[in-house]
């Protein structure tokens, strides 16, 4: 499933970016062009909606981190809503893992998410 973004101008300046179906590795670099748009034109709030959001890896996580740490530096507001819960549960174990490399690779990372988003889900098998 590939991801849709919709942004909306809730105030002069902030901004609302909705995203539905997977954030990975395939389709991160649409959510990256959307905010570099944002950023351009001297964002002063950013706030991403995950409530249709189904899915998240490494890759999808690392343009959040990203895109939270560039509003932080230019002392933007900056606010995550309605994660579903697997996407949730990445976010709480990306925030437990120590600062060092603890994945050998992208790839490894990614199946360790997958596999905790399809347990918060309730699937054990290999059907997404």
């Amino acid at each position: 499933m590939p991801l849709t973004t919709s942004v909306t101008e809730k105030l002069p300046g902030y901004y609302e970016i909705a995203l539905t179906g997977r954030l990975d590795t395939e389709t991160h670099a649409e959510l990256e062009k959307v905010t570099k748009g944002l950023l351009a034109k001297k964002a002063r709030g950013l706030r991403l909606d995950l409530a249709k959001l189904g899915y998240i890896s490494s890759m999808g996580l690392r343009v959040v981190l990203q895109l939270a740490k560039a509003m932080r530096e230019k002392q933007g507001a900056f606010a995550v809503t309605n994660m579903q819960p697997q996407i949730k549960k990445v976010f709480d174990i990306a925030a437990t893992l120590p600062a060092e490399n603890v994945f050998a690779s992208v790839a490894e990372a990614d199946a360790y998410f997958d596999a905790m988003q399809k347990k918060a889900l309730g699937k054990d098998d290999g059907d997404d």
